[in-house]
């Protein structure tokens, strides 16, 4: 029996009327170590189902879907009648405004457009007076060419008959010459009665060459005037052409003043009349904006400006948070919208000034967001309201934030983006 037993569990048994030794154990023990299981394990999924999104702030304004056209005065001078309202629907080349620039003068006794208009009727009507002047003047002078041309005529037939006639003398006197000449050297005729005959020979000669002269000078008449006729109708033509760029010299200055002194502003597109900001007998300034032009039911956007902080980091789809300035968040909410479109290029600060008044104070990339919702409640979004917003950027778990310094590829990693897949 000595060897089935150990001596450790002889000695176990033999003192065991001794009692059993208890460690004490307080009782908040187990519920500690719980609590600090349980907190052990939340923090474990915080960690790994934990999630945190990167948001950076924009501002920017509502703007419908094509833009707001803004209308401005092309000219200093003083608003005469309005022909829209606000709210009014315009369609393409309606008049909207009309705008005087006229300027009086004490030495006119009145405007000087007016003097200026009076002077160029008055100077209308002398040109209109020429033209018509020439038109019957023309027919007049080709009527006159005309009767020359038939004198001259005339005047040719009769020289020619008197040239035949003045031929006929000289040759019979030729003749009578040749035939009395025989009869000096025969001393039947005396030297005077010779020198008669030929007297006579060389006046009938003399005749017959003034009758070719006279012939010749009513042909060069004749001829003068063919031509004279001929080129009328370019000389009248010529001063016509004249007459006829004086006058449209005369309309263009007319029109540069009528122009100057009456301006209409006439809608560039189709859409709808706002922010009407003047009144009718107001003087405006040269760029002074009048009024806007929205197109006709275009759903709203926001037109937000974003710094090169996080333009990287959005992409069309990418969630944004916005809040109006109509519309207190306290009240109504905070509204949800989506990027759909991202401007390649920023504009500086005087740009986004000038093109949308918000006080920009550094380069920003415009970002077009289309809004979940085209209505706050019962009412409509409308142009150019104010917008803050909160883009929604890189979105990771708690753990990868935690771990992201000790990823050797944390620069090539990918970032899930907030409605973006990875």
């Amino acid at each position: 029996m000595q060897g089935l037993f150990r001596e450790q569990a002889l000695d176990a048994r033999r003192q065991r009327w001794l009692g059993r030794i208890r460690l004490p154990v307080s009782r908040m023990g187990t519920a500690m170590a719980a609590v600090a299981a349980f907190a052990l394990l939340a923090l474990a999924a915080l960690l790994y189902f934990g999630r945190y999104t990167r948001s950076e702030p924009a501002y920017g304004q509502l703007q419908p879907r094509g833009g707001v056209l803004a209308l401005s005065a092309p000219a200093a001078g003083t608003l005469l009648r309005s022909r829209v309202d606000e709210g009014q629907t315009v369609r393409r080349g309606q008049i909207l405004l009309e705008i005087s620039s006229e300027l009086d003068s004490p030495a006119l006794r009145g405007g000087v457009g007016a003097a200026v208009n009076a002077e160029l009727s008055a100077q209308r009507s002398r040109l209109l007076a020429d033209r018509a002047a020439l038109e019957a003047s023309a027919a007049n002078e080709a009527e006159q060419w005309r009767e020359r041309i038939a004198a001259a005529q005339g005047r040719i037939a009769l020289a020619q008959t008197q040239l035949a006639l003045r031929e006929q003398q000289a040759a019979q006197t030729r003749k009578l010459s040749s035939q009395v000449q025989p009869l000096r050297g025969d001393k039947l005729l005396s030297d005077v009665q010779w020198q008669q005959y030929e007297s006579a020979r060389i006046e009938a000669e003399t005749r017959v060459q003034d009758a070719r002269r006279e012939r010749l000078d009513a042909e060069r008449e004749l001829a003068d005037a063919r031509a004279a006729l001929a080129a009328q109708p370019r000389r009248d033509e010529q001063q016509r052409h004249r007459i006829e760029r004086e006058l449209a010299d005369i309309a263009q200055d007319d029109a540069r003043n009528e122009g100057r002194r009456l301006i209409a502003v006439r809608a560039p597109r189709d859409g709808r009349a706002v922010a009407v900001a003047f009144v009718a007998g107001q003087s405006v300034a040269a760029g002074q904006r009048l009024l806007s032009l929205a197109p006709l039911d275009a759903p709203m956007q926001a037109e937000l400006w974003v710094s090169d902080r996080a333009v990287g980091l959005i992409a069309p789809g990418t969630p944004v948070a916005m809040r109006y300035a109509g519309f207190p968040y306290q009240h109504y909410g905070v509204q949800r919208g989506k990027v759909v479109a991202i401007a390649r290029g920023a504009l500086s600060a005087e740009e986004i000034r000038a093109r949308t008044g918000l006080p920009a104070t550094a380069p920003a990339w415009r970002v077009l967001v289309a809004p979940d919702r085209q209505s706050v409640g019962a009412r409509g979004l409308s142009a150019q309201m104010r917008v803050d917003a909160e883009l929604q950027l890189e979105r990771r778990r708690v753990y990868e934030y935690l771990f992201a310094p000790l990823r050797p590829d944390r620069a090539d990693a990918a970032l899930r983006t907030a409605g973006v897949s990875p």
